[in-house]
């Protein structure tokens, strides 16, 4: 073993000797580099791997210090980047202090709800593939109802509950609601309007039901309740047939008005008033067809027709038959002349 170390030592030194400065200099900077990158890769593999906090960076200075210090009283290990992110130990202690934040009320305002799942992973979980499911879903629905002339702003959250395996334990799937009116706009007391929002969120949302859907204003009222809504109901119906009658008697008057001026001048004729009564009732009729019965099919390869058909269709039929035997009350007619009875008669 000596031998072999004391004949490698003197080869590496013959080598040696028979180098320049120059390459002396290069080999001693390579091997200084080596040493240096391998001690580099021991240092960051055996450093812990660090999660961020929320997946978007604080930019409030002042939003950050607070976690910070709430960070330090909860003895949590940090740390800090240029951009505003803060990383923790493992996603464990981020879980828990996202919490506890939220709890504290210092989530950064303006922060989306779901941004602690912005993290990039190599794989997913169903519960997040649910999340971003659900995600997709509100964003969409949220852009939707933005998108009507008559709502400023929209705030849209879906519950899906998991799914089980009988239907009878399955929790429905709700959505509330939250919308600004613009101004100027009808639709708290329009109720087509409201439906219309109804049904736009149920058909994007699967197995929700109207009845799940709660729609509210700024103020806190319940939009779609449209059982309290029918003195509104009446009273838009109420406002339509007026506008109807008043429609009406201002073309009579005008109709009238233009006929008696072309015979008398427009001084001598004038209208004071004309009022129309209108009746507004809903009328049901009910009609029922009989069709003949078709006894053979018109073939339509054929030049001629094959169509036949029965004339008439008997529609109710009644049979009676009475007959009588036995020996009954003899009728007067049957007497003779002097009041003497006739023979029994059999009927």
């Amino acid at each position: 073993m000596l031998e072999w170390m004391k004949k490698l030592l003197s080869q590496i030194g013959t080598i040696w000797g028979k180098w320049s400065v120059v390459q002396k200099i290069i080999f001693a900077a390579i091997l200084t580099g080596a040493v240096v990158g391998i001690a580099l890769l021991f240092t960051v593999s055996s450093s812990p791997s660090m999660v961020p906090l929320l997946g978007v960076p604080i930019t409030d200075q002042t939003v950050n210090d607070r976690i910070v210090l709430k960070l330090d009283e909860e003895g949590v290990a940090y740390k800090l980047n240029p951009d505003g992110r803060i990383y923790v130990r493992d996603e464990k202690t981020a879980r828990n202090m996202r919490s506890v934040l939220i709890r504290e009320d210092l989530i950064p305002s303006g922060t989306d709800p779901w941004a602690i799942f912005d993290v990039e992973r190599w794989t997913l979980t169903d519960f997040e593939r649910d999340v971003n499911l659900r995600r997709a879903v509100t964003a969409s629905l949220e852009q939707h109802i933005k998108a009507l002339s008559d709502v400023d702003n929209a705030q849209v959250s879906l519950v899906m509950p998991e799914r089980t395996l009988f239907s009878s334990e399955q929790n429905p799937v709700t959505a509330s609601v939250v919308i600004t009116p613009r101004p100027g706009s009808d639709i708290s007391s329009n109720r087509k309007k409201i439906e219309g929002i109804v049904k736009l969120i149920q058909f994007a949302v699967e197995g929700l039901e109207s009845e799940n859907i709660t729609i509210l204003d700024f103020n806190g009222v319940i939009l779609n309740d449209f059982e309290g809504m029918e003195s509104l109901d009446r009273l838009e119906l109420t406002k339509r047939m007026l506008k109807q009658k008043k429609s009406l008697e201002v073309q009579y008057t005008n109709t009238i008005l233009t006929s008696l001026q072309n015979v008398f001048t427009p001084r001598r004729v004038n209208i004071v008033n004309i009022d129309i009564d209108l009746e507004f009732i809903n009328k049901t009729i009910a009609t029922e067809e009989h069709f003949p019965i078709v006894r053979r099919e018109d073939n339509p390869e054929t030049p001629f027709s094959e169509l036949e058909t029965v004339d008439s269709i008997t529609l109710s039929q009644n049979y009676s038959s009475e007959s009588f035997e036995g020996t009954g009350l003899i009728p007067k007619a049957l007497r003779g002349r002097r009041g003497r009875l006739l023979p029994p008669t059999r009927i």
